[in-house]
C-alpha cells in the first residue's frame, strides 16, 4: 500500500505552520517548500528548484476558507511563459519553476484556499494542504492602450485607454468610471484619473535624455496600472518614435594611416525640422560606428571617434537612437606598420632588466621576414636614448599574430628604457612610452671566514657587513643574509643558513668545520627597491 503524505505550508509569501510529519515521509517529498498563489483565476505553483518540468501528478485542490468541502480541483499546469527560464537560464540559473493552471470557475466571489496534491519520489500521493489562497473577486482591466508617435520635434505623446471591471463569475465586464490610475515611467510615477466611461487620453512630454543616450532599439515605453477591491493590474505601452531626417557630414570619408596608429574621425551631426531648417543633434547625444570609440555630440553637433588601425575596412557612422534616421560611410586604408601594447619593464634582483611587451604587425609586404626590435635607454627619459640590445621578431607577409617579447639585459643603473622598432621606408616604426627602471645598489665590502686554517670539529665564524647606496654608501640593518659552502674539488654551492645585519649592517654567523672549502655571503632575497650583492670568495683549509 502506498504512503499517503500530508503537510500545511505557509501562503505565498507569508509565515504559518508547518505540520511535521514522519522523516521517511519528508524525504519522499521532492518539493517540501511548494507553495501557491493566484493570478486571474488561475492557481499558480511555486515549486522553488530549478526543474522546468510539471511536478508529477500536480493538482490543485480549491475550497471554500474555511470549508472542507472541495469545490473544484484544476489539472493541466503548465510552465508560466514569464517563468525565470522565459529568455535566458544560462546567464544566471532560476531559482524557482512556476506553474499556471487554466481559469476556475466557482460557485460564487470571495476568497478561497488552496490544497496541492503531486506524486512523491516513492509514487505516494503528497498532499500540501492551505498552500495559498486563490482571490475569486471583480477585478479591473486595461485594454486599448496605445501611444501617439513622438520626434525629436514633437516630444509630447498621448497615451490612451480603457479601464473596465471583469466579473468571473459570468465573465462580464463593465465600464470602471472615474478608476484611479497611474502612468509609470522610468522613475517617475504620474497619477491620473478615467472619465466616466472609464476612457482616459492623457498627454505626457518625453524627456531629452531618451534620443540622447538611448541604444538603437530603445522605444519609449510607459506603465499604466490600477486597482480594483486590492488586485493591481498593469501593462506597459510603446511609444512610436518617428525618426527625423539626419544628416552625417564628415570632415573626410576616406581615413589612411599606417598599422596601430589611432585615427580621428570628425564630423557634424544635424536634423532637419517640419519648416527646413537644419539643427544640431541634442548635446551629448552618442555616435557610434562599428570598431570605432564612440562619441558624444557637442552642442554644435560637432563629434569625434576614434580608432586602432587594425586593417582595411568600410563602415557605418550612425547615432545611436531611433530618434534619427542617418548614417554616413567611412572608408579606412590601413598602410604597413606595427605597433607595441601593453609594455613594461622592471629590475631583477640579480642586476638585470626584464622587459615585456606585445608586438601587432600588419599590412606587411612581400618578403619580410623579421623585423628589429631595440632596448633603449634613456638616463632622463628624455635625451640620449642608445640601443643597449637588439633582437629580431620573426614576422611574415599580411597581419601578423600579436609576438609575445620577453627580453633581459644587464642594469645599466637609474633611468629610463623603452622599446623602438625604427621602421623602413615601406612599414611604418614604432615606440613604447618610457618606463623608470632604478633599484637601490648594495654591497658586501666586508667579508671573511675565520680562522685560516681551522681545526676539524671547532668553529668557523664568518663575518661582514652589507651596505646600501641610500643615495651615499651607508650601513644596511635589519636584512637577511645568506651563507654558501663549497667543498674543494666541488663545482656545487650549498646555502648553510642564514642571519641579520646588526644597525652597522654587519653581520656574523658560526660553523663547524668539517672539510676545506670555500665561503661566500649573499644579500640574496632584496625587497623591491633593493638589487643583491655577493661577497667575495674566502677559502678556508680545514686541517684534522
Amino acid at each position: 500500500m502506498k504512503k499517503r503524505v500530508s503537510a500545511v505550508l505557509t501562503a505565498a509569501m507569508a509565515v504559518g505552520t508547518v505540520w511535521a510529519v514522519p522523516t521517511v515521509a519528508r524525504a519522499a517529498d521532492p518539493y517540501p517548500e511548494v507553495h501557491a498563489g493566484s493570478w486571474e483565476e488561475r492557481v499558480i505553483v511555486h515549486t522553488e528548484d530549478w526543474d522546468a518540468k510539471v511536478p508529477r501528478g500536480l493538482k490543485a485542490h480549491v475550497r471554500k476558507k474555511g470549508s472542507p468541502t472541495r469545490l473544484a480541483t484544476l489539472t493541466g499546469f503548465t510552465r508560466r511563459p514569464d517563468g525565470p527560464c522565459a529568455w535566458d537560464c544560462a546567464s544566471e540559473p532560476p531559482q524557482n519553476s512556476s506553474f499556471q493552471s487554466d481559469p476556475v470557475k466557482l460557485p460564487e466571489l470571495g476568497t478561497y484556499t488552496i490544497d496541492l496534491e503531486y506524486t512523491g519520489t516513492e509514487g505516494e500521493p503528497v498532499v500540501h494542504e492551505d498552500s495559498g489562497e486563490l482571490s475569486y473577486a471583480e477585478r479591473p482591466v486595461i485594454s486599448n492602450l496605445k501611444s501617439s508617435p513622438v520626434s525629436v520635434e514633437h516630444l509630447d505623446t498621448v497615451v490612451s485607454g480603457d479601464l473596465s471591471v471583469y466579473n468571473p463569475l459570468d465573465g462580464s465586464s463593465k465600464p470602471y468610471p472615474g478608476a484611479a490610475f497611474t502612468a509609470k515611467r522610468g522613475a517617475e510615477t504620474t497619477s491620473r484619473t478615467a472619465d466616466a466611461t472609464g476612457h482616459f487620453e492623457e498627454k505626457f512630454r518625453i524627456d531629452h535624455g531618451d534620443f540622447r543616450e538611448s541604444p538603437a532599439d530603445s522605444q519609449v515605453e510607459f506603465e499604466v496600472a490600477t486597482e480594483l477591491n486590492g488586485r493591481r493590474t498593469g501593462k506597459t505601452v510603446t511609444t512610436p518614435v518617428a525618426p527625423v531626417e539626419t544628416d552625417l557630414a564628415l570632415d573626410s570619408s576616406t581615413l589612411t594611416g599606417p598599422f596601430g596608429d589611432r585615427v580621428y574621425l570628425r564630423g557634424t551631426a544635424t536634423w532637419k525640422s517640419a519648416d527646413g531648417t537644419r539643427k544640431p543633434l541634442p548635446a551629448l547625444t552618442t555616435i557610434d560606428s562599428g570598431g570605432w570609440t564612440s562619441g558624444s555630440t557637442e552642442f554644435s553637433g560637432g563629434f569625434i571617434l576614434t580608432q586602432q588601425l587594425r586593417g582595411d575596412a568600410v563602415t557605418n557612422v550612425k547615432p545611436r537612437s531611433v530618434w534619427f534616421g542617418s548614417k554616413a560611410t567611412v572608408t579606412v586604408d590601413t598602410t604597413p606598420g606595427a605597433f607595441f601594447y601593453s609594455f613594461a619593464a622592471s629590475v631583477r634582483p640579480d642586476r638585470s632588466v626584464h622587459v615585456s611587451s606585445l608586438f601587432g604587425r600588419g599590412e606587411i609586404p612581400a618578403g619580410t621576414t623579421a623585423l628589429k626590435v631595440d632596448i633603449e635607454y634613456s638616463a632622463d627619459g628624455k635625451t640620449g636614448w642608445t640601443s643597449r640590445k637588439a633582437f629580431d621578431v620573426p614576422t611574415k607577409p599580411g597581419t601578423n599574430q600579436a609576438f609575445s617579447i620577453a627580453q633581459s639585459l644587464p642594469y645599466p643603473g637609474p633611468g629610463y628604457v623603452r622599446l623602438r622598432y625604427a621602421g623602413t621606408p615601406a612599414i611604418h616604426g614604432a615606440v613604447t612610452g618610457a618606463v623608470r627602471i632604478e633599484r637601490t645598489n648594495t654591497a658586501i665590502p666586508e667579508f671573511n671566514a675565520a680562522p685560516e686554517p681551522a681545526a676539524k670539529g671547532k668553529p668557523i665564524n664568518v663575518t661582514g657587513k652589507l651596505n646600501h647606496a641610500a643615495p651615499t654608501w651607508k650601513p644596511f640593518a635589519g636584512q637577511t643574509v645568506v651563507y654558501y659552502f663549497r667543498p674543494t674539488g666541488s663545482t656545487t654551492w650549498t646555502e648553510m643558513g642564514s642571519s641579520k645585519t646588526a644597525a652597522d649592517g654587519t653581520f656574523r654567523k658560526s660553523f663547524t668545520a668539517t672539510r676545506t672549502g670555500s665561503w661566500y655571503a649573499s644579500y640574496a632575497y632584496p625587497d623591491s627597491r633593493h638589487l643583491g650583492a655577493k661577497s667575495r670568495v674566502d677559502e678556508v683549509v680545514v686541517t684534522p
